[in-house]
């Protein structure tokens, strides 16, 4: 039976494992760069739901390197505060609708992290996050589903990126995915900097 992992904590731990043991050196330096647990608080967030968290119940196939947090991820996520930052009215209803993002750590919590953020982001079938940029430079790690993903400047891009696949984006950098066929779930690293919004191009 598989044990139910639901606290930020464990997630954190397991966000942690996974990009350490991939053999990519982005991801490998993004988790050394990462504070000990042991030295970050919790402040407790109230638990959310948007309508596109249904998604989570059709996500696509995984990987072996993923299987493991998506399987955290599915037993956790109605525990999570999921967000939408963006405005319809500055990005439109059809991505507003069909994506979210909810927070491991980051400077509001629940693991309190000032110096970049770690985070689940879902994107529906098809839905495509807009050309954009952000000063703190990025890591993606597909961990179910796969995307279209483009980068100015970006090796082999634009390409297709499945499941244990990662995607770096150096700071300021414009890129953009979109979704494939099944929902899509991305494990998003920041350093260099906390949550800022994006500046959409």
């Amino acid at each position: 039976m598989t044990k139910c992992i639901n606290s930020p904590k464990e997630l954190f731990k397991l966000a942690y494992k996974m990009a350490s043991n991939l053999k990519d050196e982005n991801a490998n330096s993004f988790a050394a760069d990462l504070p000990h647990i042991d030295k970050l608080s919790v402040h407790k967030l109230t638990p959310s739901l948007l309508p596109i968290t249904n998604a989570m119940k059709s996500i696509g196939s995984t990987a072996k390197s993923t299987v493991e947090l998506v399987t955290a991820i599915k037993n956790a996520y109605k525990l999570q505060a999921w967000r939408q930052p963006y405005l319809e009215k500055d990005i439109g209803s059809t991505f507003t609708n069909g994506s979210a993002w909810f927070p491991i750590a980051d400077v509001n919590g629940p693991i309190v992290y000032n110096k970049g953020l770690v985070e689940i982001m879902l994107l529906n079938k098809g839905i495509t996050y807009p050309k954009h940029s952000h000063s703190p430079e990025e890591l993606y790690i597909v961990l179910a589903g796969q995307v279209w993903w483009e980068a100015e400047g970006g090796a082999n891009s634009p390409c297709w990126k499945k499941a244990g696949d990662v995607i770096h984006h150096s700071p300021n950098q414009v890129h953009a995915i979109t979704a494939g066929e099944e929902a899509v779930l991305i494990l998003n690293f920041w350093r260099g900097g906390a949550f800022e919004m994006p500046s959409i191009t």
